[in-house]
């Protein structure tokens, strides 16, 4: 185990190295004077399982130094050493109430009770794992799953770890070993987005996923809608994670086939479009959210215009569903046309990446046969009325209109996303799209959508 002594007087350096080498041989104390310091060796000399921090700091605040290291490495033992004034004047008692790993030492040091500040510290660091669970593993062993997988289960049966480095991960939960919703977004809180596994438990967490949501859907009463939909969600999010990392299979064609049915009965819960967006349970705006939200709009689409062929409804839900599982990132699926000034900030092979997704998708929906067609949507989802969008730049008059009601649709929730949603921002798109939409195979679909948004 490492610990990390924050400290600008270099004699209480000279203190704690002969106190620790004296009664914690097989453990490495690292010094250093400033914030900025203590933050780079986190980074590139940990990981630690326990801090020390010297209230006296002069440059830089000690309780801030210690949220920004719970921030980056996650809670671990921490002790503030100082005056008792200082400790009083420094340590904000927000912070120390908050986190039962942290503790305070009152000067002057006496070496029997630092000693034993020190050891609560060690054996509160085992206790919780922090010492075993810091391995160094080859990272083409694992893969990644985003955080909100974790949402689904209170418990599973594998270890999963958070990165630390390229080559160092740290346990952040423990197989069968339960664990809370509030641990999922503390990880949430701390920016990180992704949890891993072991290559072949991943797989397994996904097929057991997949099974989960199936059942839940099964059991889901008529009239609990939004529960549905929120399930319907988890159940995408699961389906794009599988795509990418495993492919195409039976299980996932069966799979996405439960979800399009779902996506129906979506709309089949709510007296009207209107009453769906405003209720719709837009928690994060992500691919995921987007992808149902779009779905339940082509399918309010294709009934108005009378289209009830069961295979036409299911086209616009497949696309949904497909559309964007290959966008490298969640934050360019805001972006709608081929000059859109976010474009600028992306590196070429970015810039690839992202305008080469529509044909990767589309190249998956041919796995679904039976919805003939669908490539031709997916890959068309960010054309645009005015010829301005990618990859062929094709203008209205060229554009069939399942594919215009899919991408007005696509944009219609973009926009929801970006301005969020309400009965004011609905009615505010609807007028901005007046003039964009009403044209070619884009006008029926189009004047059905601002028929339902306006009427009251």
């Amino acid at each position: 185990m490492k610990a990390l002594f924050v400290c600008d007087e270099k004699e209480e350096w000279t203190l704690l190295t002969n106190l620790f080498h004296a009664h914690f041989k097989k453990i490495s104390l690292i010094c250093v004077r400033k914030s900025h310091e203590a933050m780079e060796t986190l980074s590139f000399d940990g990981p630690f399982g326990m801090i020390i921090i010297e209230c006296g700091m002069k440059e830089g605040n000690p309780t801030d130094l210690a949220e920004d290291i719970f921030d980056t490495v996650g809670p671990r033992p921490l002790i503030f050493v100082g005056t008792p004034t200082m400790i009083k004047d420094r340590v904000r008692e927000d912070f120390f109430d908050a986190h039962e790993m942290v503790s305070l030492y009152n000067k002057p040091y006496e070496p029997e009770q630092l000693t034993k500040s020190i050891e609560d510290a060690i054996n509160w660091a085992k206790k919780e794992e922090f010492e075993n669970s810091i391995v160094e593993l080859n990272p083409d062993e694992f893969l990644p799953l985003k955080l909100r997988n974790f949402y689904l289960y209170n418990k599973v049966p594998f270890d999963v770890y958070v990165e630390l480095t390229k080559t160092k991960f740290i346990k952040a939960l423990s197989a069968n070993k339960p664990y809370t919703q509030s641990q999922i977004q503390e990880f949430q809180r701390r920016n990180i987005r992704y949890l891993y596994l072991e290559k072949n438990e991943h797989l397994t967490f996904l097929e057991n996923s997949i099974s989960k949501i199936s059942h839940s859907l099964e059991n889901i009463p008529n009239d609990d809608a939004k529960k549905r939909i929120q399930t319907t969600i988890a159940g995408v999010l699961v389906a794009h994670q599988y795509i990418r990392d495993v492919g195409v299979s039976d299980s996932l064609k069966s799979f996405v086939e439960i979800l399009i049915e779902h996506i129906s009965k979506g709309l089949d819960g709510y007296e009207s479009l209107e009453k769906l967006l405003l209720e719709f349970p837009m928690e994060h705006g992500d691919i995921a959210e987007q992808s149902v939200l779009k779905g339940l709009v082509c399918e309010f689409l294709v009934r108005s215009l009378g289209w009830k062929s069961d295979l036409t409804k299911g086209k616009t839900s497949i696309a949904a569903i497909l559309h964007k599982v290959f966008l490298e990132r969640e934050e360019w699926s805001t972006i709608t046309y081929k000059d859109h000034p976010d474009l600028d900030y992306l590196t070429p092979e970015q810039r690839e990446n992202f305008i080469s997704h529509p044909k990767a998708a589309a190249n998956v929906s041919q796995y679904f046969s039976q919805f003939s067609e669908v490539d031709f949507i997916i890959e068309e989802h960010h054309e645009q009325p005015d010829g301005n969008g990618f990859p062929r730049g094709i203008p209205a008059s060229k554009i069939t209109q399942v594919s215009a009601c899919f991408i007005l649709a696509s944009n219609f929730v973009i926009q929801m996303v970006i301005n969020g949603i309400s009965p004011s921002s609905l009615r505010t798109i609807i007028r901005s799209f007046s003039s964009i939409y009403n044209i070619g195979n884009f006008k029926e679909p189009f004047n059905q959508l601002a028929k339902e948004i306006r009427k009251k």
